[in-house]
């Protein structure tokens, strides 16, 4: 039920995506390179090459930040034409909501392209099955 007193809030689904990715990709990717760098370290002991181990910390870095961007547009509060208004929390909630989970989104992608970043310095100092 609707209430006569509330202002309209905005539901974007592209703006729900943008700051529910940017909370959820950096340590979702992160764990991915971290799989793939263990299962194809044997291919890279056998093959002696790494360089599709560093094509994977590129893509990841890649995508957490495209992610980190999204994030950050996320937070304009400039709605949609198509938006459909709903009536569930005041308009300065949803704000503010939106900039917490915007900002936390964003650190929280930077600190995953540090976590995928370190994760590259073995391929680099380390050589091949060693």
């Amino acid at each position: 039920m609707h209430s006569s007193t509330g202002r309209p809030v905005s539901h974007e689904r592209w703006r729900l995506a943008a700051l529910w990715s940017g909370l959820l990709a950096g340590p979702s990717v992160a764990l991915m390179l971290q799989e793939f760098n263990y299962v194809m370290s044997y291919v890279a002991c056998e093959t002696r090459q790494t360089w599709f181990l560093h094509v994977a910390t590129v893509v990841a870095v890649a995508i957490v930040g495209a992610v980190a961007v999204f994030a950050w547009r996320a937070s304009d509060g400039h709605p949609l034409e198509d938006e459909h208004p709903t009536h569930p929390l005041e308009d300065e909630t949803r704000r503010q909501r939106t900039r917490w989970m915007s900002g936390f989104g964003v650190a929280l992608s930077l600190l995953s392209i540090l976590v995928i970043l370190s994760m590259e310095v073995p391929v680099i100092v380390l050589r091949t099955c060693q």
